[in-house]
């Protein structure tokens, strides 16, 4: 009996190793995909490249381009890889084989034309966002294959009401796509709340049916939002101990008020699993008939999230406005982290990073492809972060130099990278101590 235990458990290990594998390949993946940005950026323009690098370490495999001069390396730690651009971290004085400053007649230092801060700013402005651009056109290529194959999460229409003499627009299997212009995304709970907050007394809607896009115009009524079956197993966020019919609703002391509620309804199959699930904002009174002392003013409507597939050009359309949801979503993050709205144990570094990835591979490739989205995304926003030895930091070092025609002191800049990077290395090391330290 140990013995057997025992091997389930190194099973269990060896999956768990392989899932860290994958996480890696795709995270170098990502990494390499920045990198190729600056890369081709840097070819198009016409810039001289010395290596490009597929992870760190010490080179295991090296290849030199006669023609150009490139070289091509493989190394041994799958964390990254690199674009490294002639005389990107130097002067940009011409060099003798020695390594010594060349200079003129005068004694001036000569300038390397193909060094690369010698190129115009304007350029370098460019292949410096590549790298994050690339990282944001890979991430819209994943979001439209997983909205295609597995569905976007969105608001989905599961019970129609219609009071006496109107006929409600909406049909069940609904799913909403757009309120009054604005593209639905949902990531949280909160989001779906947020998504129908503002909606005024009437909206225009844009909803999936059957495989088809259509425009409902809606006006809110009254109606009464409870079926014989259903339970209650939320209240404005609080799970219940257990859940109650909805006819005990007014029993419950967070239900004493005359604010609205925010519910989850759920009904029961014979079985005793969750047949239904859906969201109801409720508020106190007697209209209409048969409420037991609740009702809701919508759209006459009871929905969920759920998963739905959608055409590929509506993938691709949707895709954007996804990515721009999801760089809002980290930037918002970032500035609660700041602000102290959230904890720190809530960041994490790059074996943070690795082991969430490696643990949501376990839960299907559909799961895995929509976390290597996000992560795209994230290492875009990131790296157009203003802080030093980021893209955003060179960039803004660039603009400087653009405005006011003079670049501050390589030395200087350089310094300040140097000193970024290390605690950049830093703080991700912490990050990644604290985040273990606090989950165990």
């Amino acid at each position: 009996m140990q013995i057997s235990i025992l091997s389930v458990t190194a099973g269990e290990v060896f999956t768990y190793i392989g899932y860290i594998i994958v996480a890696l390949l795709a995270l170098m993946v990502m990494i390499v995909l920045h990198e190729l940005g600056h890369y081709t950026a840097g070819k198009l323009l016409g810039f001289k490249i010395d290596e490009f690098a597929i992870g760190f370490g010490p080179a295991i495999f090296k290849r030199k381009n006669k023609k150009t001069g490139e070289m091509f390396s493989l190394r041994p730690f799958p964390i990254g890889g690199f674009c490294s651009f002639h005389g990107e971290d130097a002067e940009g004085a011409l060099l003798d084989e020695n390594g010594n400053q060349i200079k003129d007649e005068n004694g001036k230092i000569v300038k390397d034309p193909h060094a690369f801060n010698n190129q115009k700013a304007w350029k370098r402005l460019i292949v410096l966002f590549a790298g994050a651009f690339m990282n944001f056109i890979s991430a819209i290529i994943i979001i439209t294959v997983y909205f295609s194959a597995y569905g976007q999460i969105l608001p989905s229409v599961v019970d129609v009401y219609s009071p006496q003499g109107v006929e409600s627009v909406f049909r069940e299997g609904d799913a909403i796509l757009n309120i009054n212009g604005k593209q639905v995304n949902i990531m949280s709970d909160e989001d779906i709340v947020n998504a129908f907050a503002k909606v005024g007394d009437s909206a225009k809607f844009k909803v999936l049916r059957n495989g088809k896009r259509i425009t409902l115009n809606a006006e809110k009524v009254f109606y009464n939002p409870f079926e014989e079956g259903d339970y209650i197993t939320h209240v404005n966020g609080k799970e219940l101990s257990h859940p109650i019919p909805y006819t005990q609703l007014s029993q419950l002391e967070d239900a004493d008020t005359d604010e609205p509620l925010t519910l989850i309804v759920v009904t029961y199959a014979d079985d005793g699993k969750v047949a239904t699930s859906s969201n109801a904002l409720v508020q106190r009174g007697a209209n209409p008939e048969d409420s037991e002392g609740y009702y809701s003013y919508g759209f006459g409507i009871t929905r969920t999230i759920a998963r739905v597939k959608l055409p590929f050009f509506l993938a691709l359309g949707r895709s954007f406005g996804f990515c721009f949801f999801i760089v809002f979503k980290i930037l918002a993050s970032f500035g609660a982290l700041i602000t102290g709205k959230i904890g720190i144990e809530s960041a994490g570094g790059t074996i943070t990073t690795i082991g969430m990835m490696a643990k949501v591979s376990a839960l299907g490739f559909d799961s895995f492809l929509y976390v290597v989205a996000i992560i795209s995304a994230n290492l875009a926003v990131m790296n157009l972060l203003p802080f030093p030895a980021l893209d955003g930091s060179r960039m803004l070092f660039t603009l400087i130099e653009m405005i006011f025609r003079k670049p501050v002191p390589r030395k200087v800049e350089g310094i300040i990278h140097t000193v970024g990077l290390i605690l950049l290395l830093v703080l991700t090391v912490f990050l990644d101590i604290f985040h273990l330290v606090s989950v165990t």
